[in-house]
């Protein structure tokens, strides 16, 4: 798929959210709305909310929705098997300096946003995320892509699990140590 083909779907899928947007602030809270004429054309007009205050709850209702969908999204990804660098790749966060793994973890997980300022600092309780993995089926502590060996950043899974075995095999080659 060409790269000008998923930007023309990108912009019909905004255009098809904001329509949403505009319908429930229409629908859930009540707006009215008027046609406008779209200057220069004769046939095309577009439809605009009398008061936008039904509006701005309406796209705070998206935006809360969508949090959440994405926060559940990342924990399914990472059930899956996705790093947090893959999820952070795809976030396109800026990270203040620390990986990208880290950047995401904490803007989804502790709400944290990445500050080149306050490069290296954390606080000492960082939040946990919890999935079920969808290799051995237990359910995981994930505390993020903080440490170097696999089990201080995720418990739970089963001591069978081929994928934490996967992690703790990689873990070993790189540095060299003992599982």
């Amino acid at each position: 798929m060409s790269e000008t083909f998923r930007v023309t779907e990108s912009g019909q899928a905004a255009g098809r959210i904001r329509e949403l947007v505009r319908r429930i602030a229409v629908e859930v809270f009540g707006a009215t709305e008027t046609e406008v004429p779209i200057p220069g054309f004769t046939v095309f007009t577009d439809r605009k909310l009398d008061d936008p205050l039904p509006g701005v709850r309406a796209a705070l209702l998206m935006r809360s929705v969508s949090e959440a969908q994405l926060y559940d999204y990342a924990r399914s990804a990472r059930a899956a098997g996705r790093s947090w660098d893959e999820i952070g790749a795809v976030l396109g966060l800026p990270t203040g300096g620390v990986p990208v793994g880290e950047a995401a973890f904490d803007w989804l997980v502790c709400g944290r946003v990445p500050d080149p300022e306050r490069e290296g600092i954390r606080s000492f309780r960082t939040p946990s995320a919890f999935w079920r993995c969808s290799t051995c089926g237990e359910q995981v502590t994930d505390d993020g892509p903080f440490e170097s060996h696999p089990t201080d950043n995720e418990t739970g899974h089963a001591d069978s699990c081929a994928r934490h075995r996967a992690d703790l095999a990689a873990w070993a080659e790189l540095t060299g140590w003992d599982e």
